[in-house]
């Protein structure tokens, strides 16, 4: 899958709502935090047949996400009447809500205010046709255990990334901190098999928890987290990239060498993933 048909994939999103705390709102405050500074938590998820089977999932990071920075949740009302008219609206695509902490004055010191809810929707992206090809990036993480883990609106590491990625003609691009260590890829998470065995690197240092890396660790008992370090890549047989979007991805090239994208692992996960959720049984 090339760049450019990668970059034909992307659908426009479409605005569903915006909401100051629990009143709807035309538009976006120009002082919104979230603008301002990233000040803010976003999840993004496939609807299937106008339900959102991982919703419990989601929600349970988006909320601790919201905690972790000291934002006040919206009430469950505000979040059910956003999602309802969500999913009339995409029924079998993607949702996105993305939380800020809200308008504020001048300066990084929060000032009490009531958090912004924004919602938008989109197409479901189409798969890919082939197995990927990714390298290791020359963008590296930062390591914030504050912020690991969680989905905060500060993104530049990955758009950096991808706009590496789009300059070397490839897939995806594995991230490292400036260590090594290999937390993730410019948009999911990693799962790696060495030796006969498989691992995803921890995500308590830099990187994201994804919904669907947290279903293969309980349901995959040959699945660890482990680390796995920019050296480990040469002994790597097998390799996928799994996001809540995108489902399960197969590696076919890794740097200049190619890996096996049809190994029994990879179809495992696939398994495990339809079986969670009938939107990737269509994958």
């Amino acid at each position: 899958m090339s760049p450019e048909s990668s970059a034909s994939a992307v659908t426009a999103s479409r605005c569903v709502g915006i909401w100051c705390g629990s009143q709807r709102v035309d538009s976006l405050d120009a002082a919104d935090r979230g603008l301002s500074y990233g000040d803010g938590v976003f999840e993004t998820m496939v609807a299937h047949a106008s339900q959102l089977p991982w919703w419990p999932r989601h929600r349970a990071r988006w909320a601790q996400g919201a905690q972790r920075l000291g934002i006040a949740f919206p009430e469950d009302s505000v979040v059910e009447t956003a999602l309802q008219e969500a999913l009339r609206q995409q029924p079998d695509g993607v949702i996105k809500l993305v939380l800020t902490r809200g308008a504020g004055g001048r300066g990084y010191t929060p000032t009490d205010s009531l958090p912004t809810l924004f919602v938008s929707v989109s197409e479901k992206p189409v798969a890919p046709e082939c197995a990927l090809s990714v390298d290791m990036l020359r963008v590296t993480l930062a390591e914030q255990p504050m912020l690991a883990g969680i989905k905060h609106l500060n993104r530049l590491e990955q758009v950096l990334g991808s706009m590496e990625v789009l300059e070397r003609g490839l897939d995806d691009g594995l991230m490292a901190t400036n260590a090594g260590d290999i937390a993730c890829s410019t948009r999911a998470n990693v799962f790696a098999c060495i030796a006969g065995q498989w691992r995803t690197p921890p995500v308590d240092r830099a990187g994201v928890a994804g919904t669907a890396r947290g279903l293969l660790l309980e349901q995959w008992p040959e699945l660890t987290e482990a680390p796995l370090h920019s050296r480990d890549l040469d002994h790597v047989e097998a390799l996928f990239l799994a996001n809540a979007v995108r489902g399960i991805l197969a590696v076919g090239r890794l740097g200049a060498r190619n890996v096996d994208s049809g190994h029994s692992g990879i179809a495992k996960a696939r398994a495990l993933l339809a079986a969670s959720h009938p939107g990737f049984s269509e994958i």
